[in-house]
């Protein structure tokens, strides 16, 4: 799990160092990804549980989990 594609945009969303559109443009390719572990990992930018992603990317984190979750419906 820790060696895919999901899990390396998260890790790029994640990434303070990463200039804001990066880190934006890396949420929407996990969104794109469509699966259950992209799902997963949107929501794990959202509930943040180590205070560690800013309200602005847990905004669009919302936005694209949202429209995932509409799409697996």
């Amino acid at each position: 799990m820790e060696n895919s594609r999901e899990y390396q945009l998260y890790l790029e969303a994640l990434d303070d160092e990463r200039s804001a559109w990066g880190r934006r443009t890396a949420v929407r390719r996990l969104c794109d990804c469509k699966t259950e572990e992209s799902l997963y990992y949107l929501n794990e930018l959202i509930v943040d549980r180590y205070c560690i992603v800013p309200d602005w990317l847990k905004r669009i984190a919302r936005e694209y989990y949202v429209s995932l979750c509409l799409e697996f419906l």
